[in-house]
């Protein structure tokens, strides 16, 4: 993350920010970084856990 005291640093007002644009452009940097298997193997990995009400679960 750049410092405000950074000489590249710009400033981009509130009213000139397109939120959607910006989290956009994260997502599309983040997949670059992420390499495609482990993105398939998180995606496959349960996240949810069954809640058993009243039963055992099978041990």
């Amino acid at each position: 993350m750049k410092s405000i005291l950074d000489p590249t640093f710009r400033y981009t007002s509130s009213a000139n920010t397109d939120l959607r644009k910006t989290f956009a452009r994260i997502r599309r940097e983040n997949r670059r970084q992420t390499p495609a298997s482990t993105r398939e193997t998180v995606e496959t990995t349960p996240k949810v856990t069954p809640i058993f009400r009243g039963q055992r679960p099978a041990a």
